[in-house]
C-alpha cells in the first residue's frame, strides 16, 4: 500500500533529524501547520516544491513512480510531469491553460515578484518576471534566512542584509533577480514615458544606429522584506 504524502514527508524529516520548529521555518509555515502537513493525503504542488527543496528530496519523483505503477511499469517516464500527473499532449506540444478577458484577449496566469528598489538613492517600485521554478527556491532561501542569520532583525536591517546574503549563499537566485531588474531599468531608460525616473539611472546612449542603450555603474539596493507577500499573480497577454 502506498504511503500517504504527509507520512512520507514526516519520515524524511525524522530521518534527517530536523527539529519540527526548524522544519517549519524552512518551509515558512507555523509549527501547527507542520502537524497538518504530516496528516495530509494530498498536498498543494507549490508547498510540496518548497518541502522538496528544503529537504533536498524530490517528492514529485516519488509521486510519479506511484502513478507509473498504477498505469503500468511500461509508461514512459517523459509522459509524467513534475507534478506527478500525465501531460495532456497534442501534436507533440504541451497544451497550456489559457483564459480570455472581456475583450476576448488571450492571457495566461503567472507569478511575478513585486519589489522596492533604491537606485542611486532614488526610490523605485517594479514588478519583474522570473522563471516559475525560481519562486520556491526564493521562498526556501527566505525561510533559511529568517530562521538563521537574520532571525529577529527589524525591517531595515533585514533589507540591508538579505540580498548580500543571497548573493553569497544562493548566487543563482540573486543573479536572476539582478538581471530581471536591470532589464526593467533599461526599459525605463528607453521608454519616453519615464523621463523623471530615467534621470536617476546611470546609462550610456547608443553611439551609432547598431548600438543600444546600456547601464553603467548604478548603486542598487533590493528591498525584499516579507518576501512571500511580494510574490503576486499577474496576467500575461498573448502578443
Amino acid at each position: 500500500m502506498e504511503l500517504p504524502i504527509g507520512l512520507r514527508i514526516r519520515k524524511e524529516v525524522i530521518r534527517q533529524g530536523i527539529p519540527l520548529g526548524v522544519f517549519a521555518d524552512m518551509i515558512y509555515v507555523s509549527r501547527p501547520n507542520v502537524y497538518s502537513i504530516f496528516a495530509r493525503k494530498v498536498i498543494d504542488s507549490d508547498l510540496l516544491g518548497r518541502i522538496s527543496i528544503a529537504l533536498n528530496h524530490n517528492f514529485f519523483d516519488d509521486l510519479a513512480d506511484d502513478i507509473r505503477d498504477r498505469l503500468g511499469n511500461d509508461t514512459p517516464k517523459e509522459m509524467l510531469t513534475q507534478d506527478g500527473l500525465l501531460s495532456i499532449l497534442h501534436n507533440g506540444d504541451d497544451r497550456e491553460l489559457v483564459y480570455y478577458d472581456d475583450d476576448n484577449r488571450e492571457y495566461k496566469i503567472k507569478e511575478s515578484l513585486y519589489l522596492d528598489l533604491w537606485v542611486n538613492d532614488f526610490s523605485y517600485e517594479m514588478t519583474i518576471d522570473l522563471p516559475d521554478f525560481m519562486f520556491p527556491w526564493l521562498l526556501n532561501s527566505y525561510a533559511r534566512a529568517i530562521a538563521g542569520p537574520m532571525k529577529g532583525l527589524d525591517e531595515d536591517a533585514f533589507n540591508q542584509q538579505f540580498y548580500p546574503w543571497l548573493e553569497k549563499q544562493c548566487p543563482r537566485q540573486a543573479r536572476c533577480i539582478k538581471e530581471a531588474v536591470e532589464k526593467r531599468l533599461l526599459e525605463i531608460v528607453v521608454e519616453p514615458d519615464h523621463e523623471r525616473e530615467r534621470k536617476e539611472i546611470h546609462f550610456e546612449y547608443p553611439t551609432d544606429i547598431d548600438d543600444w542603450y546600456y547601464l553603467t555603474d548604478n548603486k542598487i539596493e533590493y528591498l525584499l522584506d516579507n518576501l512571500p507577500e511580494r510574490i503576486i499573480v499577474t496576467k500575461e497577454y498573448k502578443k
